[in-house]
């Protein structure tokens, strides 16, 4: 009886039988077979330190090579997720961090004297129940429920522009447009004005501050926006006055930003305790940016906390609030002066009262201040006297506290070698050099402003 044939296997040989008649040749692979490819150590006895060497090489993730049995898994996982930082990137470490870097939000601080009476008198005082409301408030708790349904953006741009303010230079139909102003979305303010870390500890230990971005941001409007509509917008700067502070610059976008936001939505993978965190970040940049100025124009004094207080915004599309931001010789401060519901009329009422009310401070006694003060910083600037910052380049902040940099001025074609102004410069507080076009179109300038109660 002929003997029976062997499946013919793809990956490896299989001896010979003995069998009777000649011998049959069977195809031998020429790979050697696939588990032999990897070489397993002979097994190990029993014992509690060979199990707790086990236990070890599965737990600890510093040496992945000390564990062969796991080495691909966790080259997967290397490759499928960046690298964890030193620190959890959590909303508590984002306060921490502002803490480190001495920027304290919603520590109930007290305001100071000076900063809390303007506030109560001005900044929260009633609205005239003479003025009926305008029908925004009642849009905004109209909107709010399909809003908090978007993704952030979205969400925003349905509650914003009747939340804030918009410019005549936007032209907006939606809302009644306030003048000299300008509102924008997203731009970067400078870091050359970010908080510095107090010692190298911190630097080391938490990093740089994160580049300062609020959703949006209202400021005066540049001539470059005011000339691009029809018939042109006013403008609360001439261009004389322009020129001068484009080498002084916050941002290329807007003029001494004086109310910014950062918003929320149901849908975002933040919440508006990181909205906070945020815009403590954007107070303290526009905080410093201001005592520079004042510092520059008045060195013989310390500048007024009036003058350099910021406001804000926040929003997560269920609740909103509004805060001030100050500086004293201890850190930044930023603390609530008003909260409120967006599923309340009234309430929503009352925060928009407020909010108008720091736009008429903006467009008078704040800006009347800024313009005072600017033949003053112009003849600093003349000295030689502060950084020049323009915009278009490099945004790094200084590294660290006391550190010094040199900077190359713009040259211009009207410009001598024996110009100070063009003369590298050792600035302790540092800074960054560039270009930005100025317009020498003239267009109206207002010195006073009207009320918009």
């Amino acid at each position: 009886m002929p003997s029976r044939k062997r499946a013919r296997s793809e990956t490896c040989a299989t001896p010979e039988l003995s069998v009777s008649g000649p011998a049959k040749r069977r195809a031998v692979c020429s790979s050697p077979p696939r588990h032999s490819q990897r070489s397993l150590s002979p097994p190990l006895p029993l014992t509690q330190t060979n199990l707790k060497a086990l236990t070890d090489s599965l737990k600890s993730p510093s040496d992945p090579e000390s564990s062969p049995i796991i080495a691909n898994q966790r080259l997967g996982l290397a490759m499928s997720r960046p690298s964890s930082p030193t620190r959890p990137n959590n909303n508590l470490d984002t306060s921490l961090k502002l803490a480190a870097y001495q920027i304290f939000v919603d520590y109930g601080r007290e305001l100071p004297l000076p900063l809390k009476e303007h506030v109560s008198t001005i900044i929260l005082a009633p609205r005239d129940p003479d003025v009926p409301p305008s029908p925004n408030a009642g849009k905004i708790k109209q909107q709010r429920r399909v809003a908090a349904q978007q993704n952030e953006r979205n969400g925003i741009k349905r509650i914003e522009p009747y939340m804030l303010f918009r410019g005549a230079a936007e032209d907006d139909p939606r809302v009644l447009a306030a003048p000299l102003v300008y509102s924008k979305d997203e731009i970067n303010l400078h870091r050359y004005f970010l908080p510095l870390p107090p010692d190298k500890t911190v630097k080391e230990d938490w990093k740089e501050l994160s580049q300062p971005r609020p959703d949006t941001a209202i400021g005066y409007v540049t001539r470059r926006d005011a000339q691009s509509t029809e018939p042109l917008s006013v403008t609360a700067f001439t261009a004389e006055e322009e020129r001068l502070l484009d080498g002084f610059c916050l941002t290329q976008y807007l003029l001494f930003p004086f109310l910014t936001s950062q918003w929320k939505t149901p849908n975002s993978n933040e919440n508006i305790s990181h909205a906070h965190n945020q815009a403590a970040r954007d107070g303290a940049v526009i905080v410093n940016y201001l005592h520079k100025f004042y510092s520059l124009a008045y060195p013989d004094r310390h500048p007024l906390v009036i003058d350099t207080a910021h406001y804000s915004f926040t929003c997560d599309l269920h609740t909103a609030q509004i805060w001030v931001h100050w500086h004293d010789q201890e850190g930044h401060y930023m603390e609530m002066i008003f909260e409120f519901s967006l599923r309340v009329e009234d309430d929503i009422v009352k925060a928009r009262g407020i909010l108008k009310n720091i736009l008429n401070y903006a467009l008078g006694g704040r800006l009347e201040n800024i313009k005072n003060a600017l033949p003053a910083f112009e003849k600093s600037r003349v000295k030689g006297k502060g950084p020049t910052i323009r915009a278009g380049m490099s945004t790094v902040a200084p590294s660290e506290a006391g550190s010094e940099f040199i900077f190359q001025l713009p040259i211009t074609p009207q410009s001598s070698a024996s110009d100070p102004t063009k003369k590298k410069r050792k600035l302790a507080e540092g800074g960054v050099g560039f270009v930005v076009e100025a317009n020498d179109a003239e267009t109206d300038s207002l010195d006073s402003v009207p009320n918009l109660g």
